[in-house]
C-alpha cells in the first residue's frame, strides 16, 4: 500500500450517532425556548437544509422561521446570545459523542510512519470535515482532504486549516460518489497509479462500488454500518435530500446487493494486516 484514500463519516467515527444525538439535544433546547412543537422544528430544519443543500449547514438554526418570528428583529450577536442554550446543548453533545472508532488514530500513525500517503475523501462540507479531523487529533496524518463544496458561500470558517491552504481540495457537487472518475483524478493529482491505491469506506453503494469501478483496491468498513436505526431516522427527518435524491439512494442501495468488496474489515486496525500481506506492497 502506497496510497490510502479513506472515507471519514462512519469510517473513522460514528457520524450518524454523534450528529443525531447532538441535533436532538439542540432541538430539545429549542422546543423549550420557543415553545414550538418538535415536529414543526424538524420540518423547518428540513426546509432550510434543502434550501442550502446540506443537512449540516452551519447556520441553519438562525434561518428557522420560528426563530425569525421570535427573534428576527435582534442583531446577529444578540440573537446568538438568545440561542446560546440550544447551541451549547449541541456542542456539549458533540463533544461527548464525537470520538474515533477504536484503533483509528494508532492505525493512521502507523501507516504514515511506514510511508503510506493518507488522503481523506468525504461528501461532508469541507469546513465540517476539517473541523472533525482537527478536533479528533488526526488531521496531522492527512496529506490532503477532498471534500464537498458548499451550495452557497459560507461567510466564516471555524477551521483555520481551510484558509490559504492547498490542504483542502473542493469537490463539485455534480461529481458526487459513486463517480469513479473522482478516485482516478485523486490518484493522478497525488502522483500514484491506480494499482498503488487502496480505498476504505462504509458504504457499499457509494464507496465500494466507486472504488471497484475505478480499479482501486476496495476495503469495506462494515463496522461503520452498525448504529441505532432510530438515530438514522432522526437524520432522515431533517435531510436536505430532494425527492430525486431519495430515489437515487433507493436505486444505489438496490445495486449495492451486487457489490463485492475486495476486503472486509471489522476494525480500522485490520488495514495494517492488509498492508503486511502480499498485495499490500
Amino acid at each position: 500500500m502506497q496510497l490510502l484514500i479513506t472515507d471519514l463519516d462512519n469510517t473513522l467515527y460514528d457520524w450518524v450517532s454523534f450528529f443525531s444525538r447532538a441535533f436532538e439535544a439542540m432541538a430539545a433546547g429549542l422546543t423549550e425556548l420557543l415553545g414550538v412543537d418538535s415536529q414543526v422544528l424538524f420540518d423547518e430544519f428540513k426546509a432550510v437544509h434543502r434550501r442550502f443543500g446540506d443537512s449540516e449547514y452551519p447556520f441553519a438554526l438562525f434561518e428557522l422561521p420560528s426563530v425569525r418570528q421570535r427573534f428576527g428583529h435582534l442583531p446577529a450577536d444578540e440573537l446568538r446570545d438568545r440561542l446560546d442554550g440550544p447551541l451549547h446543548a449541541f456542542n456539549s453533545a458533540r463533544h461527548r459523542e464525537l470520538r474515533l472508532y477504536d484503533s483509528v488514530a494508532d492505525t493512521l500513525e502507523r501507516l504514515v510512519s511506514d510511508g503510506v500517503v493518507v488522503i481523506g475523501y468525504t461528501e461532508a462540507l469541507a469546513v465540517n470535515a476539517a473541523f472533525r479531523l482537527q478536533k479528533l487529533g488526526v488531521l496531522k496524518y492527512f496529506q490532503r482532504l477532498y471534500a464537498l463544496e458548499a451550495a452557497v458561500p459560507l461567510s466564516a470558517s471555524p477551521a483555520a486549516v481551510l484558509r490559504d491552504s492547498d490542504f483542502v481540495q473542493i469537490v463539485p457537487r455534480r461529481e458526487r460518489k459513486p463517480n469513479p472518475q473522482l478516485l482516478v483524478d485523486i490518484c493522478a493529482r497525488e502522483g500514484f497509479r491506480l494499482d498503488e491505491a487502496w480505498y476504505v469506506g462504509d458504504s457499499l453503494s457509494r464507496d465500494i462500488a466507486m472504488a471497484n469501478s475505478a480499479g482501486v483496491r476496495s476495503v469495506w468498513a462494515e463496522y461503520g454500518t452498525r448504529y441505532d436505526q432510530g438515530l438514522w431516522e432522526t437524520l432522515v427527518k431533517i435531510s436536505h435530500w430532494s425527492d430525486d435524491d431519495v430515489e437515487r439512494d433507493i436505486q444505489l442501495r438496490r445495486q449495492a446487493k451486487m457489490v463485492r468488496p475486495m476486503y472486509v474489515i471489522q476494525s480500522y486496525s485490520e488495514l495494517l494486516s492488509l498492508v503486511a500481506g502480499p498485495l499490500g506492497v
